[in-house]
């Protein structure tokens, strides 16, 4: 399998909150998303293995536009350190256009991966193995 290194990026939302993406170096894509700080986090998710339309990280990626992507409900709520789906508040759900707070993540690391400079929306030259 091909290794694509995982580019972290921090960003801190109007409320203060500090959270961080993982952008995937095969898509280009946020495959990871986690709020407050988490360096254990960071060095889990460090690479991706790809190759021959196959993901080794697939079925716990954010990123369900990608052709490699195999996640399932339950995984997403597990990156996102949810047990279940939980509806949104209110002004959250008119936000979104959704309840799901599940949906909303998914959301916002699309929302995320669109305003991403474009030499991190590109896909990356694997790296070599070490």
């Amino acid at each position: 399998m091909q290794k694509y290194i995982t580019k972290w990026i921090d960003y801190t939302l109007p409320t203060g909150q500090d959270f961080s993406v993982g952008i995937c170096g095969y898509s280009g894509k946020v495959r990871h998303l986690y709020l407050g700080n988490d360096p254990i986090r960071r060095m889990i998710a460090q690479h991706v293995y790809a190759e021959e339309g196959y993901c080794q990280n697939g079925d716990h990626c954010l990123a369900l536009d990608c052709p490699l992507n195999r996640a399932e409900s339950e995984h997403l709520l597990h990156m996102l350190d949810m047990n279940e789906d939980e509806p949104m508040d209110e002004e959250a759900a008119e936000q979104w256009g959704t309840q799901s707070t599940l949906q909303g993540f998914l959301l916002f690391a699309r929302q995320i991966t669109e305003s991403l400079p474009d030499d991190l929306k590109k896909p990356q030259p694997p790296v070599d193995e070490e």
